[in-house]
């Protein structure tokens, strides 16, 4: 009676042991991301960022660039990748451009990405935010198709006042919506998707102020603030302000909330004899920055002052000889 029972007892415990690790394996199963490298009926190559880098190192492919999170549930992650999996072979037949998937979170923070699923297009190193959903797989390749172009102005201290006429606008022209940056290039792809909504109606341009220094001091930048957003409109400034710097935002302050604003006198450009100053300091500090350049330039001037001092000093003692000579 003894052993009845305590095999009855082993065969329960077992029996709840089994369904206990069930219950924990279905549990593990609903709290796993899906594994989106891992379907096989998934064709479009999982990267990552070395991957990514060597694709763009190569100046003839477009690249496709679709973002999921691979930590935590993505509930629309795998629906979003189903869609586009349905044109990957459209796109790929055009024969310059590649498609890929990654989760590399450094590659999400660089470019800007923070919410998934996200898709970026690299036409030759230049990249856009897609900015629709991903019910449609149709819609997504006529976005594609149709953003095929870079229409953003990249602006310099060179050709700024040339290209926007900032201070003294044409009759009829186009605002200008600039970004000023220096290095942010986790907003480069949304502001080239902002361009393109204001195409024909707004210019949009950017300027590195890294390397643009005199228009940054013109209009008086901040270097700690990444990025600016002025819209210069009528020969008036108007600074983006909000915190948000999403594409919907940006696009409606260009189109129509900028004039909830005051806007401030475009700074006068600088003359053209102010231009040439500028640019002969600039000559001058490059050459100082080259310590080689310094170098050969200290070296030299030291043997002309050394070798004047030589000829001076001879000179001088000759004409003492003479004077003795005399005497």
């Amino acid at each position: 009676m003894k052993l009845a029972i305590l095999l009855i007892f082993i065969l329960l415990t077992k029996f709840l042991d089994s369904k206990k690790r069930n219950k924990t394996s279905e549990n593990v199963r609903e709290n796993i991301p899906p594994t989106l490298a891992k379907n096989e009926d998934n064709t479009i190559e999982d990267v990552d960022e070395d991957k990514i880098d060597e694709i763009l190192r190569d100046a003839t492919k477009n690249l496709v660039i679709f973002f999921y999170d691979g930590r935590v549930k993505c509930p629309g992650c795998g629906d979003a990748l189903n869609e586009v999996e349905k044109i990957d072979d459209d796109i790929e037949a055009t024969g310059y451009i590649q498609v890929v998937k990654t989760d590399d979170r450094s590659v999400a923070r660089e470019l800007g990405v923070a919410t998934f699923p996200s898709l970026i297009y690299f036409r030759r190193k230049h990249p856009i935010t897609y900015d629709g959903d991903f019910k449609d797989s149709e819609v997504i390749l006529r976005w594609l198709r149709s953003h095929d172009e870079v229409v953003t102005w990249d602006l310099t201290d060179d050709n700024f006042e040339d290209k926007t006429s900032s201070y003294s606008p044409d009759e009829g022209s186009l605002d200008w919506f600039v970004m000023f940056d220096a290095d942010c290039n986790a907003f480069i792809s949304s502001w080239e998707t902002v361009a393109h909504r204001l195409r024909g109606l707004v210019h949009v341009g950017k300027l590195d102020t890294s390397v643009n220094d005199d228009v940054a001091e013109r209009f008086r930048l901040d270097d700690d603030q990444c990025p600016i957003y002025l819209l210069l409109h009528r020969g008036k400034i108007y600074r983006y302000k909000d915190a948000a710097k999403d594409i919907k935002s940006l696009t409606a302050f260009a189109m129509r909330k900028f004039k909830d604003q005051r806007g401030h006198r475009v700074p006068e450009p600088p003359t053209a004899l102010e231009h040439f100053y500028e640019h002969i300091k600039e000559r001058i500090l490059d050459i100082m920055d080259d310590s080689q350049t310094l170098s050969v330039i200290g070296v030299g001037g030291l043997i002309v002052i050394v070798t004047i001092t030589l000829v001076l000093s001879k000179k001088q003692q000759q004409q003492n000889i003479d004077k003795v000579k005399a005497s």
